[in-house]
């Protein structure tokens, strides 16, 4: 006869399976990373660290199921759904290649704006003047692109935010370089102007460093 125990330990390992199948197609759907690019590269200190964590994310909730003896396998459930999400985008911050993923219109679990700025000089020599600002300013240089002409720094954690990321990107039209600006949050679908004022502190940050 099915125990009361075996029914819960079963609900919770089938939303946990739905979780990943539903989250891995979002994921895949709303990035534009070429995969067996990514898969075939010669892996970082940085990937090594992004994965062995995943790979404890996806263990952990099955563990969860087995050992766990809730009385709300639901209220077990929401709760890994949060922690879970949180703890992924946490690995994942520091990484350009999941910059698509912070970015969609469809993650609903991240407040972002995005803005332009017109300049006249050469976006090279602006790729070069941003990694002087963004490194002399409040903001933290985690990864920056030279092929691509794209820089992601972060924020730090405040009382009103886990922290924001920052996407730069640079391309030519005509005689001028367009930036390109995206502040995301880490986790929290309101960022209390936070998105805002980091636009607003780097644009100073640059017509500071300009200013002769």
């Amino acid at each position: 006869m099915v125990s009361y125990k075996n029914i819960n330990k079963l609900t919770i390992n089938i939303n946990l399976y739905l979780f990943y199948i539903i989250f891995t197609i979002i994921f895949v759907l709303n990035s534009e990373i070429d995969y067996m690019k990514y898969i075939t590269h010669k892996p970082t200190l940085r990937d090594i660290r992004i994965w062995i964590a995943l790979s404890v994310l996806i263990i952990f909730p099955f563990l969860i199921g087995n050992y766990l003896e809730p009385n709300s396998p639901i209220l077990i459930v929401t709760i890994f759904l949060i922690v879970g999400f949180f703890i992924f985008n946490l690995i994942i911050r520091k990484s350009l290649s999941f910059t698509n993923y912070f970015t969609s219109k469809y993650n609903l679990l991240t407040s972002k704006i995005r803005s332009e700025k017109t300049f006249d000089i050469s976006k090279e020599l602006m790729f070069e003047k941003i990694i002087e600002v963004i490194k002399d300013s409040k903001f933290k240089l985690i990864e920056a692109d030279k092929d691509r002409f794209e820089l992601l720094a972060i924020t730090p954690i405040s009382f009103t935010s886990w922290g924001e990321n920052l996407y730069i990107s640079f391309e030519t039209r005509g005689n001028e370089t367009i930036m390109k600006f995206c502040s995301s949050t880490l986790f929290q679908i309101y960022s209390w102007g936070k998105n805002e004022k980091n636009f607003t502190d780097l644009l100073n940050e640059i017509e500071s460093s300009l200013t002769i």
